[in-house]
């Protein structure tokens, strides 16, 4: 999910998707190259693989806004999955 919202940061920065996958596999690679999660990567380590991270990347790792990012129909959004339920108990009905 994070390596996502990674990715969704900077295609807000102007990066093109195809670029913040990449990226966002950078930050994996890292993560698992030095066990550090990457919830507790620092700025400066995002800045060390990619210039384009900001002093605000560490708020992706607010995980109940990243739950509430995905509000498609079938998302995790708290308003997606309530109106799921409302579907599933009319289907029970």
């Amino acid at each position: 999910m994070i390596a996502t919202d990674l990715a969704d940061y900077l295609v807000r920065k102007g990066v093109p998707f195809r670029t913040t996958h990449h990226i966002s596999g950078q930050c994996v690679a890292f993560s698992e190259k030095t066990g550090t999660p990457m919830d507790k990567m620092t700025v400066k380590d995002f800045k060390g693989i990619d210039s384009r991270f900001g002093d605000d990347i560490l708020d992706v790792f607010d995980y109940e806004h990243s739950v509430e990012m995905h509000s498609a129909p079938g998302g995790t959004a708290r308003k997606s999955v309530l109106e799921q339920i409302e579907v599933l108990k009319e289907m029970l009905k």
